[in-house]
């Protein structure tokens, strides 16, 4: 499946909070401390930054970079998927240390693991009782 980043709305987006701040492309690119300000030129056109920069930018944003992609996701592991979700998020909080948020991670996969495994076996107890 293809993504990719729908750089006019990205780009977009970044115009409108630029203006409603009043700060400049230059300003913004030293703000950001990015390595040339032309990557807004170059965004405008259509060309997708670096992924460092686009970080950056959607930092700057506010929004999660993934509101700008488009196309299909494949269906992810749910269980993984949450657990590494939940990892980012603690992680990104300024309050934790990386050790603090990996150990809160470390509690939740555990808790996570046996109230699944419980879920698990309510589901398959029905087919049992039917079968026997």
């Amino acid at each position: 499946m293809k993504r990719d980043l729908d750089v006019d709305a990205f780009y977009g987006a970044l115009e409108s909070k630029k203006s409603e701040l009043g700060v400049s492309w230059r300003g913004l690119a030293t703000e950001l401390e990015l390595p040339d300000h032309t990557v807004f030129t170059r965004m405008s056109r259509g060309q997708t930054p670096d992924v460092d920069t686009l970080l950056s930018l959607s930092g700057w944003l506010g929004v999660p970079l993934e509101t700008y992609a488009r196309g299909e996701v494949a269906a992810p592991d749910s269980r993984s998927q949450t657990l590494e979700s939940i990892r980012g998020f603690l992680r990104a909080d300024e309050a934790l240390s990386e050790e603090s948020a990996e150990a809160i991670t470390s509690v939740l996969r555990a808790a996570y693991d046996q109230l699944a495994q419980r879920q698990e076996v309510a589901a398959a107890e029905p087919q049992l009782a039917a079968t026997t």
